[in-house]
């Protein structure tokens, strides 16, 4: 079963300059359902699919396991505006 400690460790080995990583498990702790919050300057000057796709190719296998993922993908600048 993934967990969300799994998923941010996953994130952290293969995305570059990783900032922060939350990831929540919304399927009541049963691991089926996760929502990803990515804050890397990996991303800077690329638009949201492009972003999406980087954290969808470092989480293939685990994406493939569970019923429902969703990312939000930011650089740390676009993060310091919505984090106060």
């Amino acid at each position: 079963m993934l967990t969300e400690e799994s998923l941010r460790s996953k994130i952290n080995e293969t995305i570059p300059e990783v900032y922060n990583v939350i990831a929540m498990d919304t399927s009541s702790g049963c691991g089926q359902s996760f929502e990803v919050v990515v804050v890397s300057d990996t991303f800077i000057g690329k638009n949201k699919l492009a972003r999406s796709r980087l954290v969808n190719k470092a989480l293939h296998d685990e994406i493939n396991q569970i019923h429902a993922f969703s990312c939000k993908c930011y650089t740390q600048e676009e993060w310091s505006k919505i984090v106060v």
